[in-house]
């Protein structure tokens, strides 16, 4: 893998030596109201401000984000990492598609994301957006990466501390040209020492820190031609991580390329993505491996093109997308000594239209109707034992198929200059993973089993709100929002329960999703900001004929509410930052259960930054001030695991 990674360092040798300012670290007041085709924004400014090292920690300061479990990437397990926003997921698969410059970066296997192996240096913007190109119920996290500027772009940052070890991040961009090559090159490095996820009481002699090892890279090479812009991207990574004990862990490596042609009216991408993963699973109890997920090869090939032109007052676009997935896992029972390999190939083509339309003063609508059509095939499972090959299943599952439509209206009035409303319905579905479909999987003494026969999850919800810029210094942003989910796929244990650990993959015939949304941001003073955000949801599952006695619960792992401020003092050359995030209890099974129900969560970060010179600054940051224990999982046998205790970093970033 080292070797896929190393030519992608290469751009960084156009930086040469140049003083450059590091963009200045100011307050600004929020923007003014606009239509509400995005759920939140995070520009350049604001992704550079977070003292948090992973792209998924600072989107924690929207609660409308949130991965399955309060695990940060630096330690959870990738499979836990899936993300829906709004709190939309019945599961740990993510409901919402994740895309690098229009690129889906979710796996082809199991739909999760690594949000450890982004630099936060290459990224322009991530935004929380209602639609995609490809096809996801919970809508989209648009991520853009940064072009050639004006100037050379050369920045480096090193950062070490007691939890997360030492990690290494560059950018670098030669001047834009209007003839020509450009490039970019992104580099990320990082030992991520880790901690105990185990609580302190029920630790045993087994029992160690978990632990994450992550070396990525990610370059781009493009040049204007007669007939448009031609762009290439590499990327890579590699990562190896301990799960806490020392037989557990896991590992896995990846590649993606793009090609892509862009004119001021229209853009043709042709995309992949190869994927690895393994895993193993140790029983806490033996000492022992019980599951040795040695192999998960996954692999997908795309096509995009997509236009738009204004046409009088309207602005039209399409997409086509085209979409080819495949994967299987291959794993060991070891105590069994079993082999299993399950896996299968996903097709989706898709044909979206769109139409922004301001059909009088103040007045912006919005429209977007999409149609996709699925197909799932190759699907297999087979299991037998190594000692004497004997077969002990062997399955060859139906191909099946299925047309969707759906799509979604926006309508946003600007009431006065200062004051906008606005009110969205929107109907989204999302295909069921490889992994879903045919990876039956075990945890401990609790296991699941796949269900080739799953349907095609839909999410339709409404949506109203007002966006309010009370003065130069302040805004108010209200939602209130209801999901309603058809077919969303949980892991249900069936009525009458007979072994209570045992669940299967089903779809939900109806549950829902509902609640608020407020966003507060106030400039104190020229160099003092407040930002609040908050989210108040109810989830519940409306029917379920596979198990009655679930309707009325909540979704697994998902609060009741969650509740985010940020407090920023920058007297120059200093900033100060205070956040503080509550988190409500959750429980970790869709039972309910009394007894694996997590506690209240609240962490309070601390960071000071001092501008060293005009190019250089010194950050140092205090997570989880109060060392508050953070659970992040309980299990059957009542063992409960944690997250991060207190700890320290210290950051120098510069540009050169």
């Amino acid at each position: 893998m080292i070797r896929k990674l190393a030519p992608f360092f290469l751009p960084l040798a156009f930086a040469v030596a140049q003083t450059e300012e590091l963009e200045p670290l100011e307050a600004h007041g929020p923007p003014a109201p606009s239509a509400k085709e995005e759920l939140s924004v995070f520009d350049r400014s604001r992704l550079t401000k977070s003292p948090s090292l992973h792209l998924d920690q600072i989107l924690l300061e929207n609660p409308a984000f949130g991965t399955y479990r309060r695990s940060g990437s630096g330690i959870a397990h990738p499979t836990t990492q899936g993300v829906s926003l709004r709190g939309t997921g019945t599961s740990a698969t993510s409901r919402s598609i994740i895309l690098l410059d229009g690129i889906p970066l979710n796996d082809p296997f199991g739909g999760w994301v690594r949000w450890n192996r982004f630099s936060i240096g290459e990224l322009e913007s991530v935004r929380f957006g209602h639609a995609s190109t490809f096809a996801s119920s919970a809508g989209a996290i648009l991520v853009k990466r940064r072009r050639p500027d004006k100037k050379p772009i050369r920045e480096f940052k090193l950062t070490g501390g007691d939890v997360h070890g030492f990690s290494a991040d560059g950018f670098a961009a030669p001047a834009a040209k209007k003839n020509g090559w450009e490039s970019t090159g992104s580099f990320r490095v990082e030992d991520f020492a880790g901690h105990p996820v185990v609580r302190v009481s029920q630790r045993g002699s087994i029992d160690e820190d978990a632990w994450s090892r992550m070396r990525a890279a990610r370059t781009s090479v493009s040049r204007q031609l007669s007939f448009g812009r031609f762009t290439a991207n590499l990327a890579g990574f590699d990562e190896r991580r301990g799960n806490g004990t020392p037989l557990a862990g896991n590992e896995g490596d990846g590649f993606d390329w793009s090609l892509s042609l862009e004119d001021d009216g229209s853009r043709t991408s042709l995309f992949g993505q190869e994927r690895n993963f393994a895993s193993v699973f140790q029983s806490r109890v033996s000492e022992a491996i019980v599951l040795d997920q040695f192999s998960v090869p996954g692999s997908s090939l795309g096509f995009i093109h997509a236009g738009s032109r204004e046409t009088g007052e309207h602005e039209v676009g399409f997409a086509f997308v085209a979409l080819r997935r495949e994967g299987e896992t291959n794993e060991d029972f070891a105590g069994y000594k079993l082999r299993r390999v399950a896996g299968g190939r996903q097709t989706q083509l898709g044909l979206s239209l769109n139409n922004a339309w301001s059909p009088a003063a103040g007045w912006n609508l919005v429209a977007h109707l999409r149609g996709d059509w699925f197909r799932d095939d190759q699907g297999m499972r087979k299991k037998w034992r190594l000692s004497n090959d004997a077969v002990l299943e062997d399955e060859s599952f139906v191909a099946h198929e299925d047309i969707e439509a759906g799509g979604s209206l926006q309508l946003s009035k600007e009431l006065i200059p200062q004051l906008a409303a606005w009110t969205a319905v929107r109907s989204h579905v999302r295909q069921p993973t490889l992994n879903e479909l045919y990876r039956p999987y075990r945890v401990g003494s609790f296991s699941v089993a796949a269900n080739e026969n799953l349907s095609t999850e839909r999410i339709t919800g409404l949506e109203v709100g007002l966006d309010w810029r009370a003065s130069e210094h302040g805004s108010i942003s209200l939602t209130l929002f209801q999901d309603n989910l058809r077919d969303s796929i949980a892991n249900v244990v069936p009525d009458p329960i007979i072994y209570p650990d045992d669940a299967q993959r089903i779809n939900l015939d109806q549950a829902r999703s509902k609640g608020l949304e407020l966003s507060l941001e106030y400039l104190l003073a020229n160099n003092l900001q407040l930002a609040l955000n908050g989210l108040l949801m109810e989830t519940e599952i409306r029917r379920c004929p596979e198990n009655p006695r679930i309707v009325g619960n909540r979704f697994a792992q998902a609060p009741e509410h969650r509740v985010s401020a940020t407090l920023i003092w920058s007297p120059d050359p200093w900033e100060f930052r205070l956040d503080a995030r509550r988190e409500s209890n959750r429980y970790d099974d869709a039972r309910n259960s009394h007894n694996r129900l997590l506690d209240d969560a609240f962490t309070l970060d601390l960071s000071l930054v001092r501008n060293l010179s005009g190019n250089a600054r010194l950050r140092l940051t205090v997570n989880n001030l109060t060392d508050e224990e953070i659970q992040t999982g309980l299990s059957s046998d009542d063992i409960i695991s944690t997250g991060a205790p207190r700890n320290l970093l210290l950051g120098l970033e510069w540009r050169f």
